[in-house]
């Protein structure tokens, strides 16, 4: 076995015009960054055996980290599929909700250091930043090698109506590490939508494996369902779930009058140069 590895590295190294044998070990040197190219495995032995030089695992190590970066960008384009919060981080928080970002740092790290089971509910009202530290929680979930859906239930409803395969759909949405359902509440009420959120539920619990879910809806919305129905949803997803409670004002049409400002500010200085 250790002959036919040693064949495979002397093949696997490549010998440059520059390269050199050193006089005092007898050991082939890299001329480029003059490191061994090859080492002697054991000791008071002469048997020599090729080995990457220093340039060489370099430019090896640089691979494997592209090849990593592209399966991460792979995965996170799967994730998000076309969403533009595809490249929110908890870098980006602009920290005006402390207790919520420490609440979704405290949870991500969760996920992606011991493989915990965990739900996550953020309620609240719209423009809130639910979405945001949802997708902060799946891209941090993606860079530590997990992979990640963000979805919503309007669109698992459309990848059921245009897969004849229903259970694969499901099956995916098992089986990722981490499932976000974003704006939950928000697609229409029919009996064919509620079958699918109690399959998309249960089979998520029944995973064992984590879920964050946002929502506008209140914890008084839950705790009186219309239907037997939406009883049994509730009661699965608050089998698993903490609640975190979203407040604030709407921060898109906070930015909204932000830009009316600057820009009424700007015809006024236009004006008064004129």
């Amino acid at each position: 076995m250790f002959d036919v590895l040693a064949t495979k590295a002397e093949e696997a190294i490549p010998i440059r015009d520059c390269d050199y044998t050193d006089e005092a070990t007898g050991l082939l040197m890299c001329g480029k960054c003059h490191t061994p190219k090859q080492c002697r495995p054991f000791p008071n032995s002469d048997e020599a055996v090729y080995c990457l030089c220093a340039c060489m695992k370099a430019d090896d190590d640089a691979m494997r980290e592209r090849l990593r970066q592209n399966e991460i960008e792979q995965r996170r384009n799967i994730c998000f599929h076309g969403s533009d919060l595809i490249r929110a981080t908890f870098a980006d928080d602009d920290g005006k909700a402390a207790s919520l970002t420490e609440t979704c740092k405290a949870f991500s790290e969760r996920v992606t250091g011991d493989s915990s089971r965990d739900w996550l509910l953020l309620w609240g009202d719209c423009g809130t930043g639910k979405s945001f530290m949802a997708a902060c929680i799946a891209n941090a979930a993606i860079d530590a090698g997990m992979t990640a859906r963000f979805i919503t239930v309007s669109k698992i409803e459309q990848h059921l109506w245009n897969n004849p395969d229903k259970a694969a759909v499901y099956d995916e949405m098992n089986h990722t590490g981490l499932l976000v359902i974003d704006d939950f509440g928000c697609e229409r009420r029919t009996d064919y939508m509620d079958e699918i959120k109690f399959n998309l539920i249960d089979g998520r619990l029944r995973s064992g494996k984590p879920c964050v879910i946002t929502t506008n809806l209140t914890l008084n919305d839950f705790a009186a369902p219309a239907d037997l129905t939406q009883k049994r949803i509730v009661s699965r997803m608050f089998e698993r779930a903490t609640t975190f409670h979203v407040q604030g004002e709407d921060r898109r049409f906070t930015a909204l009058k932000e830009r009316a400002a600057r820009s009424s500010s700007s015809s006024q200085a236009t004006t008064e140069e004129e």
